[in-house]
Order: structure tokens, then sequence, then C-alpha cells
């Protein structure tokens, strides 16, 4: 009989069970594999005995290939594109388990292969292990009768990278969660199988017994289960047994009750009252299975699952196990996660409902915080992000088609990791050391993040949210860091985005021959993450421009006749410091026609003269960024009228803005509006957003526009200008976008004032 050619993707562990059980099968031939680190791939096909198998350095070459079908066994979060590729190359495809992390997810993996033509099966060996399958047969006889509740149970020690910071098993994002969606995918699906009814409502419970790892999810769960028949099932797993992996289950019915557990050397017991059983009534069976205990169970069951696929590829039929039965196991477990975070019973009508309102991912976002932790465990200290955020960062990785994202400079290595190289840290050692000891923060795909740090820092980890980290002791340490980690990742050959200052240790770290990385400059990509700010970051702004507008009044106070501007700005200074500023970023003062950009200059305020401040204090961090006008005698009419046309144009703008505006757009429309509308107007316009930086980005203005909408939470500042005198005079204030507009930060009434 002619066999199915399959291609492997991900050159993992756990393609050993399916090549321990498919070896020598009349069905099925591994003839080729794919891994994103193509040594690993290699390895595989080297090791391979039973037959020919090609590595592939591309999952695109390898798909363009003679194989009939593939076997998927990579991390959960990425079955959903590596499935909907392979069905579109119309090969067909068999999943390792959990199907998905998202209801959603696996509805657009079986649209995929049903537009494709395509077979489409979870490698759910628990469905098609022998036990599981005279189990269903005797109950679906009705030898059992109407079954009341179900007690089935899985524990394992623990999984390889459970434990490891960093590594994708157990996160919430990566893996679709811990044990019960590593593990209650096998008792889901095959509860379902064995009853025929599907799974209505779940009550989920959690815990975090043994490991505890902040970004990771539950080890120990329990979810007790309700079916459309009116059975239940308390379904229990655990990542915590000591002992080898075990499973068994209990199943009571009407008429009888079943054992069974992978231990025994005949994994089924039933005792039956029905008639049937003649002589046997109420007697306990042991029937004859085929079966092994752990691990060649896996064996078995392995066997059985990939040939059933296999035939039914070889004779064009629909597998008995279906995807959508696949779905309703992971339907069933968000259930649980949802239930277990929400503390209520769940119905699987309302997870549906979610899927369609492409929500679910939402569960698997509050998961890893919800996950009560067992108190005799040693206490971990878990920094959370101030403004980073890894469902942003992926997105933005995905817009502009990045593997890898690099940060070198102190902002973005600050804002990515929590790392304090910043100028105003408390102790910005870190920063002045930066070109001998390079610290650089990175991100992958799905925004899971390393940093490369000063190896003599040793409190990294009280400061990072990120969790794996390689400690340094010089720039080729980095470089060589930063190409174990690629190689380790599989990200040779890839797409990585760095900052156009990038140092060269790091260009030439990345460009080398064994590496060979495209790189692309990627600014906007670092703005488009720090554009929208957290509610964290937020309340570091406003603190930063109420101390601003705190450090301007007490330096207005002291505006007289014969002060210098030398004076003026020890004041500020001191004044930002006095208020609760860790640092200042910006001290601008003229007075009449100074140079805004050197001041100190010794001069003196005269009567009549115009003293412009613009001050921006630095919290945790965060700029401030506010100007105020100060006049010793009479605010000069001329100047006066100057100013009202600009706070006019910068309420043409308040109006305006909200989600959805088209911030060049706008600016465009206001200019065009200020000089049809104020006379002899000629203003320079800029619209900023403001965080780590005074200016992080340009949004409209004199100085560059963005053609892209204004989102909830951006925080920005509108300055208008006008020259008066051989200087500039004008308003500045910062705002943060509402739900449907925008609020004014900074609080000083920007009229000139008069002392």
């Amino acid at each position: 009989m002619e066999k199915v050619k399959f291609g492997i993707i991900g050159a993992g562990g756990a393609f050993h069970f399916h090549s321990n059980g498919d070896r020598g099968s009349k069905y099925i031939s591994y003839a080729a594999v794919f891994d994103r680190d193509f040594e690993k791939a290699k390895k595989m096909a080297r090791r391979h005995k039973d037959g020919e198998m090609k590595p592939y350095e591309t999952l695109e070459e390898m798909l363009s290939s003679d194989i009939d079908a593939v076997l998927v066994m990579v991390p959960h979060i990425y079955h959903v594109d590596v499935v909907v590729q392979c069905a579109q190359a119309g090969k067909h495809v068999l999943c390792e388990k959990p199907m998905g992390t998202t209801v959603e997810g696996c509805r657009k993996m079986i649209e995929a292969c049903r537009a494709a033509g395509v077979k489409f099966m979870i490698a759910e060996n628990h469905r098609f292990l022998p036990a599981h399958v005279y189990i269903h047969d005797i109950i679906q006889q009705g030898l059992i009768g109407d079954i009341l509740m179900i007690r089935a149970y899985e524990g394992v020690n623990e999984i390889a990278g459970l434990s490891e910071s960093g590594f994708w098993k157990g996160d919430p994002i990566k893996a679709g969660g811990g044990s019960l969606m590593d593990m209650a995918s096998h008792k889901f699906a095959t509860i379902e199988y064995i009853l025929g009814s599907k799974c209505t409502k779940v009550v989920g419970t959690l815990a975090k017994q043994a490991i505890n790892l902040p970004e990771k999810a539950e080890d120990n769960a329990i979810a007790i289960a309700h079916y459309e028949n009116g059975a239940i099932a308390d379904i229990m797993v655990s990542f915590t047994q000591l002992t080898k992996p075990y499973n068994s289950m209990e199943i009571f019915g009407t008429k009888g009750t079943i054992f069974e557990n992978h231990e025994w050397e005949k994994p089924v017991r039933f005792s039956s009252f029905d008639e049937r059983m003649g002589e046997n009534i109420q007697k306990w069976i042991e029937p004859d299975i085929e079966h092994a205990t752990f691990p060649e169970y896996y064996t078995i069951s392995v066997r059985e699952t990939d040939e059933h696929f296999a035939r039914c590829i070889l004779e064009d039929r629909e597998p008995e196990f279906t995807p959508e039965q696949s779905m309703n196991a992971i339907t069933a477990i968000l259930a649980g996660y949802l239930s277990a975070i929400e503390g209520r019973p769940v119905e699987t009508a309302e997870i549906e409902k979610m899927a369609d309102e492409q929500r679910t991912i939402e569960i698997l976002e509050r998961l890893a915080p919800a996950v009560p932790i067992n108190k005799n465990l040693p206490e971990v200290n878990v920094v959370k992000p101030i403004g980073y955020n890894q469902k942003r960062a992926a997105q933005v990785m995905k817009e502009y088609d990045l593997d890898l994202l690099i940060a070198a400079s102190p902002q973005n290595v600050y804002y990515l990791s929590g790392l304090p190289l910043l100028h105003s840290a408390p102790n910005p050692i870190l920063l002045a050391l930066n070109n001998q000891y390079p610290n650089l923060a990175m991100i992958r795909r799905e925004g899971e993040g390393t940093i490369v740090h000063w190896n003599v820092f040793k409190s990294a980890d009280r400061f990072s949210w990120f969790h794996d980290a390689v400690g340094i002791e010089s720039q080729e340490e980095a470089g060589k860091a930063l190409f174990s980690k690629i190689k380790k990742w599989g990200l040779i050959g890839k797409r990585v985005g760095i900052e156009s200052t990038a140092p060269k240790f790091l260009v030439d770290a990345i460009t080398q021959e064994k590496v060979g990385m495209t790189v692309v400059e990627v600014d906007d990509a670092f703005l488009d993450l720090r554009i929208v700010k957290s509610e964290q970051e937020m309340e570091y702004l406003e603190k930063a421009a109420q101390i601003t507008e705190l450090a301007l009044k007490d330096t207005i106070a002291a505006v007289r006749e014969g002060i210098t501007d030398l004076e003026l700005l020890k004041i500020g200074r001191d004044a930002m410091l006095k208020h609760g500023a860790d640092d200042w970023d910006h001290l601008t003062l003229t007075i009449g026609d100074s140079d805004p950009e050197a001041p100190g200059t010794g001069r003196a305020v005269k009567k009549g003269e115009i003293v412009r401040l613009d001050f921006g204090a630095v919290y945790k961090g965060y700029v401030g960024d506010v100007n105020q006008h100060v006049v010793v005698g009479e605010v000069p009419a001329e100047a006066a009228k100057l100013v009202q046309g600009l706070l006019d144009f910068q309420k043409y703008f308040e109006d305006r803005i909200k989600p959805g505006v088209n911030m060049k757009r706008l600016g465009e429309e206001a200019v065009a509006w200020y000089k049809e509308n104020v006379l002899d107007g000629t203003a320079i316009s800029i619209g900023h957003s403001i965080g780590l930086q005074c200016e992080d980005q340009h949004l409209f203005g004199a100085f560059g526009a963005v053609d892209k909408a204004f989102e909830k939470n951006m925080v920005f500042e509108i300055e208008a200008w006008e020259e008066y005198k051989g200087a500039l005079i004008g308003v500045e204030d910062c705002y943060v976008v509402t739900d449907d507009g925008c609020r004014k930060m900074t609080t000083m009434p920007k009229t000139i004032m008069a002392v």
C-alpha cells in the first residue's frame, strides 16, 4: 500500500513519541523536516532511521516538495499561522494538541482547511487509546446505563521548560495556559467522545503550588464540567506529581461502574447490572485490551492516532475525531479559566460569544495574575511593566514584519525592559558606562523579552519585567550573547529591527555572515510602541507637569527688574527638585530677544521685556514640558493680541482631537483656519507626543506630521508660536486623548502675566 509522506514542522522532543509509535508503519513515512533552527532540523534528519528524511531551511521549501501531509509540533501560539499556511499549500494537516490557544484561532484553522479541501485533525492520542475506545463502546452499548459522573485525573512531574523563566511552556499567551490547557485538553476530548455529549458549563480552580514564576500560569487545576446529557465530570490535572506520569478515570452510571488506570496491566475494569452481562452480571470484568504502562502507552496511542489520519487520507474520508470536537475542548478549558479568574461558573456558550467578538485572548491576558500562589513558596519579586505592553508589542512586530527588535538607547532599553539607564535614575552609573558595558533589550514576535546587561548589575531582576537575562562585561561578550540567543531562537537569517543610532558593535554582531539577518532601521516602531501610554505612565506625566508648573510659579514669583537669567535658572532648577522632580529635562529661558538655546549669559531683566520660561521636570523618567510668559510692568498690547490668537488656534485643535481623527490632516486644517481667521497669522504649530523624551514624536506641525489617527491614551503637547520683536512667544500645554475627546493635563493660564 502506498504510504502517506509526512513533513515534520518543529524538530523538538514531541516527535520522539510519533517516531516510536509509527516505526515500521505501512501507512506513514516521515520524509521531510523543517525547524526555524536549521541545525535542529538537520540533527533530526540524521537521527531518523526509519527511511530518508530531508531537512529544509524554510517552510515554504518543504511545502513545495512532494509531501502529502504535515505533522505540526510547534509551540501552541504558532498553530494557527502554521496550519493555515500548510492548508493553503494543499497539504493535509495533523497538528499536535491542544488545538490552539483561542477559540477564534481554532475557527480560523478549520475554515482554512475546509476552504483548501484538505484533511485536518488534532493528534489527540487519548482519543485513540484502545482503552478509551473500549470504554466508549461499552457506554454506547448501554451496558453502564446513563452516565451520571466521571472523575478523571492526569499527573506528571515537571515538564521540560515549565520552571524555566522565559520559556514558552506554561506561558498563558504562548502555551494558552498551564496544566489545564496542556493536559485537560486530553480529558475534555476523551470525555466528550465516550459520553457522546458536549460540555456546557465549567467551574474552574487553579493554583501555583510548586513553581512561582510571575509570567507562568497554573501548575495544578481542577475543573467541574457539566454536559448536555446531564452528566458531570471532575477533571483534575497536575504538573507537580513527583512519581512517573499517571492517568486514571472513574465512570459511574445507572447500571454500572468503569475504572480505568494506565498503570494497571489490564487498564480497564468494569461492573454492570445489565442483564446482557449474563453470568458476569455485577462482576468485575478485566477485558484484554492492547496496553502498556507509561511511557509505552504513548507508542500505542500515537500509532493509532497517526495511522487513523493517514488512512483517512488514503481512503479519502473525514477523520472520526473532528476538529470541531477538538475546538470544544479548548472552549471548555477557556470557560474553566474564566471561571477561576472571575469566581463563577461559566457557560461554554459565553466563550463562543466571546469568540464571535474575537475576545477569548482576553482570558489568557488576565490569567497569570489571577492564579493563587502557594503561601509556602519563596516570595518572587514581581515587577510590573510601567508602559510596555506585550500585546501592543506583538502587533507592532507584525506590522513591521520583524522577527526581532533590539534596543540599545537608554530610553528604549528602559521602556522595553525597566532596566534603569535613564539619566534621572537614582544611580545613573549604568548610563555612564553604557558604551563600555552595553545594555540591550530585545523582543521577539509575540513580545517576549530578553535583556543583556552589565554583569556587575546583580539586581537586574528587581527592576526588569523581562525574566530572561544575560550578564556581560564587554562589547565582545554582548555580541556573543546576542548571537547565542539568535541561534537558540532559530532567528538566523530572519528580519531584525534596530534604532538608527544603534552602536557599531551591535550592527557588526547581527550582520556577520554566520548570523545573516536582514537589518532594518525602525525608529518608528519604537515610537509606535511608546506613543500610547499606560495608566501609570499618564500618572507620571501628569505629576511631571504638576511639578513643572509649581517650579514655574516659584520662578515667576522671583521675576523683577534686574534679576539675571542665571539667577532665574537656579531658582527654576532648585524648585523642580524641591517639588519632587527626580531631575530636570530642560530649562529654556529668554529675556526679550535673547537666545533661547543659550540661556545663562548673565542678561538682566528690564522693564517691559517679556521673559519666556519653558521648563521640563522629570518624574520617574517621564518628562514635563510647560511654558509661561511674564513681563515686569504692563503687558504689551500687541503681544497680548498674538497670544490670544494662538490660544484660539490651540482651542481649534482641542475641540477636534479624539480617537480616529487623522493627525496630519487636522494639522493642515488648523493652519488653514488660523491663516484665514487670525489677522496676519503666521503661527508655527507643533504637536508632539511626550513621555520618556520631551519630544517623542512630532504628530503634526512645522517639524513633521504622522499620517495616522489619534488613539485613546496618547499624551501629547500642542504648541503654537508667533515671532515678536526678534523672539518667539506662544502657548504650550499637555493633553491626553480620552474616549471621545481630549483632556488638558496642564492648568496654568497661558495669557502673559504682569508683575
